[in-house]
Parts: structure tokens; C-alpha cells; sequence
């Protein structure tokens, strides 16, 4: 089977091609970042379920900050394809613009698991009755 005509259809019509690269990237970054909270999940749930609860709601609240620093590396992926040739005849532009996306989805990722632990250490004072700050 010969994908090239294919392959080409996509990189010459970005005008629809740029939703297969974001499913793409979705589906990629959304994996990276499971690795990461996967053991998490896993840890708080078996531990108790409604902690777990409590803990997933506090965590929904903290979350936005890591939520928009992730839908900006998406962005950027986006405006990346599209810039099209522009980006694909300057090395050092599709480096920037690399370099643009692993930062930001980094900060995604620091932000997701700060938020994260921030509500596993309030639902655990709440808990167990803590008061004194850390």
C-alpha cells in the first residue's frame, strides 16, 4: 500500500490537515502525561475511595494553571503547522517552535502534578485535622 499520496494530500492542505496533527499531538501528550500521574491515581485509589473523591475534586480546582500551559502547547503545535513554509525553510524556526512546545507542555506537566500533590496534602489535613501550614 503506498501511503505517499496520502502523506502528501496532508502536508499540501493544512487548511483540514492541522486536525490530524492535533488529534495527533493530543493523543501523544495525553499518554506522556498519564505516565506520569498514572501511579498516582493508582496509589490514591486503592488507598482509600473516598479520598480518592476528595482528592479529585480538590485537584479539578487547582488544575487550571496546567490546563492552559497544555492548551498552549497545543496551540503552538497548531500555529506551527500552519506557519507551513515559512517554518519548513528555517532550521532554526522549527527548532524554536520545538523548543516553544516541550517548554510549555513541561510546564504543563509541573503544574498538573504541583496541583496534584497540593490537593493530596489539603485533603489529608482536612483528614486528619491539621491546621498548621507548611
Amino acid at each position: 500500500m503506498n501511503v505517499q499520496p496520502y502523506l502528501d494530500l496532508i502536508f499540501l492542505e493544512k487548511q483540514w490537515s492541522w486536525t490530524l496533527l492535533g488529534i495527533g499531538y493530543l493523543i501523544t501528550s495525553l499518554f506522556i502525561r498519564s505516565l506520569f500521574f498514572r501511579t498516582l491515581v493508582r496509589e490514591t485509589k486503592t488507598a482509600d475511595s473516598n479520598l480518592y473523591s476528595a482528592v479529585r475534586a480538590a485537584y479539578l480546582k487547582n488544575s487550571v494553571a496546567g490546563w492552559i500551559f497544555f492548551f498552549m502547547s497545543f496551540l503552538s503545535v497548531i500555529v506551527a503547522w500552519l506557519g507551513g513554509r515559512t517554518l519548513l525553510g528555517e532550521p532554526h524556526l522549527i527548532f524554536f517552535a520545538g523548543l516553544v512546545v516541550t517548554i510549555l507542555f513541561a510546564l504543563s506537566v509541573a503544574l498538573h502534578l504541583t496541583a496534584y500533590a497540593r490537593a493530596l496534602l489539603f485533603v489529608l489535613k482536612q483528614k486528619f485535622g491539621i491546621e498548621k501550614e507548611f
